[in-house]
């Protein structure tokens, strides 16, 4: 009796213990990392920690490569993931011309970027092109993933 008791002590220590050590990426909190070759080619990696990621990701490049030595790897080229949805900002900017119309741009990660996208649009559509003005405050910063 006394030696089931300690094998099943032992296998619920077990158990717990793997479970308590289960990865964090089924919680949905990970790094992304891509980077690819002078050929365009791409490879991602996923990873609890952001430099691992990039590390898996660029030591895969360098093993599928064919021409491993183009192989470029950056932290910009990683996204966060908190429960399964990205951290990167999204930016959209509003331009306005003289008539009070309102020009929104796409999506950019940056908003200096989406802002002159809401400029070029603006210019490109409106009747008015030459007073399109665009002012930072109109940029609204959206997580990407949210719906509106």
């Amino acid at each position: 009796m006394n030696h089931n008791f300690k094998y099943y002590l032992l296998l619920f220590l077990l158990g717990c213990g793997t479970a308590a050590s289960a990865p964090f990426l089924t919680r949905g909190n990970y790094w992304v990392c891509t980077t690819q070759d002078n050929a365009n080619q791409q490879w991602s990696a996923k990873s609890t920690y952001q430099k691992a990621a990039l590390n898996f990701a660029f030591a895969t490049c360098k093993k599928e490569s064919k021409n491993p030595l183009s192989c470029k790897a950056s932290i910009a080229n990683c996204e966060g993931f908190n429960q399964g949805m990205s951290t990167r900002p999204m930016w959209r900017c509003t331009a306005l011309d003289q008539t009070a119309m309102p020009w929104q741009s796409n999506f950019y990660s940056q908003r200096d970027d989406a802002a002159l996208g809401a400029q070029a649009y603006c210019r490109e559509k409106s009747t008015v092109p030459d007073t399109c003005y665009i002012n930072l405050v109109t940029c609204a910063s959206f997580q990407e993933g949210v719906r509106m």
